[in-house]
């Protein structure tokens, strides 16, 4: 998060699409023309960082005003449902958020469950091909999205897959993408498909495509970002063209 606000300082035009820092809640309270802190409680200064899980789950860390979050809730329309040692929980029809000191989670529509507050014992986190993309992406990656494994939307062989975008120390970004295969069939299946991308006159022509060795290949793609090309930061959920070639059938 320290790195996105910073890049967002350092070159608008460009990093621009980070602006909302993947928090939900600020980017509704701006639309609404509220400032996320009355409209909601925190904003981006309080948040260390954020994952979101699809389009119905969110889990922020950082230093959050539980108090002052319920408010602003209540008067939205929420009520409070819950107070436990962890923090509070409040639903708003089949919506809940979860709110301590340091945490802050939101869930939305009857099949996401509860906005828990305390760690899971287990996560994505723990499998081998979560960790083969996380060391594609690499340890400086600042913003990062997964698609992560549903055999039946992928490209045959095709285990998951990841987007991240890198800052390098001359201040150009790069964004990179790493697909996690299940052979080396799969991985070439892959690569053939990405290479179609980066032909001549294609939106990421002179992009580079490897594959990687192994029982279970990764398959690299990687380019430069520009806001002259429309390839910046983020942008690749916008136009998803990368996310449909690996997910025809989703």
């Amino acid at each position: 998060m320290s790195e996105s606000r910073r890049l967002v300082g350092k070159n608008k035009e460009l990093y621009g699409p980070l602006d909302g820092y993947g928090i939900a809640e600020v980017v509704q309270a701006r639309y609404e023309g509220d400032p996320p802190r009355t409209a909601q409680g925190f904003d981006e200064s309080d948040v260390d960082t954020t994952v979101q899980i699809g389009s119905q789950a969110a889990r922020l860390t950082g230093r959050f005003d539980v108090a002052a979050v319920t408010d602003a809730l209540v008067k939205r329309g929420w009520r409070t449902d819950s107070k436990t040692d962890e923090g509070v929980l409040l639903r708003e029809g089949e919506a809940q958020v979860g709110v301590s000191a340091s945490v802050r989670t939101s869930t939305s529509g009857k099949n996401s469950g509860i906005a828990p507050l305390t760690a899971p014992g287990r996560s994505v986190a723990d499998d081998p091909a979560y960790q083969a993309a996380v060391r594609c992406l690499g340890e400086d990656t600042y913003h990062a999205t997964f698609y992560g494994k549903d055999p039946a939307g992928r490209l045959p062989g095709l285990t998951l897959f990841a987007i991240g975008a890198r800052a390098g120390d001359d201040g150009t970004s790069r964004e990179r993408l790493c697909a996690v295969t299940q052979s080396a069939e799969g991985a070439r299946g892959v690569a053939e498909a990405l290479k179609a991308k980066t032909a001549p006159g294609e939106r990421f022509a002179g992009a580079g495509v490897a594959v990687g060795s192994g029982t279970a290949p990764v398959v690299t793609m990687e380019w430069a970002n520009s806001a002259a090309s429309g390839l910046r930061p983020g942008a690749q959920n916008q136009t998803a063209e990368l996310p449909r070639l690996l997910m025809p059938s989703s």
